[in-house]
């Protein structure tokens, strides 16, 4: 998780994987179950991640890196950034540090 923070610390990403994870997980189901719907969903959600990363960051998304393991990576910090949201604590400040 240390490598993924670190490539994940402005506002700018936090906000488009905020949004454009939760669209890569809703689109697997719909690309099978309605592909017109799911696939624009699963390209549009890419693409913001994509872009938040060459906007915001300046760097390669993480998942060039291994990506299955970082792919759970992001996951797992979407649910750290989600409670945190929901604790009233916002999109400020850098990325937690990892021991």
């Amino acid at each position: 998780m240390a490598f993924y923070r670190s490539q994940h610390t402005t506002r700018g990403i936090r906000a488009t994987h905020l949004f454009g994870i939760p669209g890569v997980v809703l689109s697997l189901p719909l690309l099978v179950a309605r592909p017109r719907a799911g696939l624009p969903l699963f390209a549009m959600s890419w693409a913001l991640q994509v872009a938040g990363h060459v906007v915001f960051e300046k760097n390669r998304p993480a998942l060039t890196q291994g990506f299955w393991t970082y792919q759970l990576c992001g996951l797992a910090f979407w649910c750290e950034e989600a409670a945190e949201l929901l604790r009233g604590q916002g999109l400020g400040g850098p990325a937690r540090p990892t021991p």
